[in-house]
C-alpha cells in the first residue's frame, strides 16, 4: 500500500474563497482542513486555524456558500471553525478525483498562501496513479513524496529528508543518543558515507526540525 505527498497548485479562479483570503491577506497564519466529508449534496468541514479570529470569521461570513459555520477557540492564537457549505464545480471535481475507489485521503489538507494545497493519498498503486492524472486541469500537481504507508510513522512526521533520516538512523543505531554516549559522529559519518562534519550538519537539521515539530505538536495538544 502505498502513499503520495501531494503539493496541488491551484489559480485564482479556481480557488476556494477562504483560500483567496488566505492568499490576500496577512491575518492567517495557518489554514489545515482536519476532517470533512460531503452528504446530501452539501460539505461538512472542521478546520484548524492559527491567525486572527474576527477577520476569519468575516470572511466566512462574506462567503455565500458557507451556509452555516461556529468558531471554537483553542488558545488566543488559534481556533476551529466547524462549518457547512455548498460546493461548486471545482470542489465536485476535486472530491471525484480523489474520492474514488482504492483511494483515501488521509487529513490533514494544509492551505497555504500562492493557491497551494498539500495533502496525503493512501491506496493501490494503479488508483493513485488515476487519481493524480484525473486532477482537474487548472490544477498544478507535484508528487513530493512517493512510499510504503505507515500509519505510526504519519501520527509524528517532521518531513525529514532523506539524509537527514538516515542519518538520524544511523545515530541511534550507533548510540549516540544513549546515555552515556557510546558513538560519536563519525559512527555516523562511516555508516551513511560522508564526512563528520557533513554528518554533524544532517544530525543538527533533523534535531532542529524534531524539536520544533515536537514542541509544536505538544502545543497545540494541550
Amino acid at each position: 500500500m502505498k502513499y503520495l505527498h501531494l503539493t496541488l497548485r491551484f489559480p485564482a479562479d479556481a480557488m476556494h474563497p477562504i483560500h483567496r483570503f488566505i492568499d490576500e491577506s496577512d491575518a492567517i497564519e495557518r489554514d489545515v482542513l482536519v476532517h470533512g466529508q460531503t452528504v446530501s449534496q452539501q460539505d461538512t468541514f472542521l478546520f484548524y486555524v492559527e491567525g486572527e479570529r474576527a477577520a476569519y470569521a468575516a470572511a466566512v461570513r462574506e462567503t455565500d456558500r458557507i451556509t452555516e459555520f461556529e468558531i471554537t477557540d483553542v488558545d488566543a492564537d488559534a481556533f476551529y471553525c466547524f462549518l457547512k457549505q455548498d460546493p461548486d464545480t471545482m470542489d465536485e471535481a476535486m472530491f471525484s478525483t480523489f474520492y474514488r475507489a482504492g483511494v483515501i485521503v488521509t487529513p490533514p489538507i494544509e492551505f497555504l498562501p500562492d493557491g497551494v494545497a498539500k495533502l496525503t493519498v493512501v491506496g493501490e498503486s494503479d488508483a493513485l496513479q488515476a487519481a493524480v492524472a484525473a486532477v482537474p486541469e487548472p490544477v498544478e500537481t507535484t508528487i513530493e513524496r512517493v512510499g510504503e504507508y505507515n500509519w505510526q510513522q504519519s501520527l509524528f512526521d517532521p518531513a525529514l529528508t532523506d539524509r537527514q533520516r538516515a542519518a538520524v538512523r544511523a545515530a541511534v543505531a550507533a548510540g549516540y543518543y544513549a546515555v552515556p554516549r557510546e558513538g560519536g559522529v563519525a559512527a555516523v559519518a562511516d555508516a551513511i558515507g560522508c564526512s563528520t562534519s557533513t554528518a554533524a550538519e544532517h544530525l543538527r537539521k533533523a534535531e532542529s526540525r524534531l524539536m520544533r515539530e515536537f514542541v509544536g505538536l505538544t502545543d497545540h495538544s494541550r
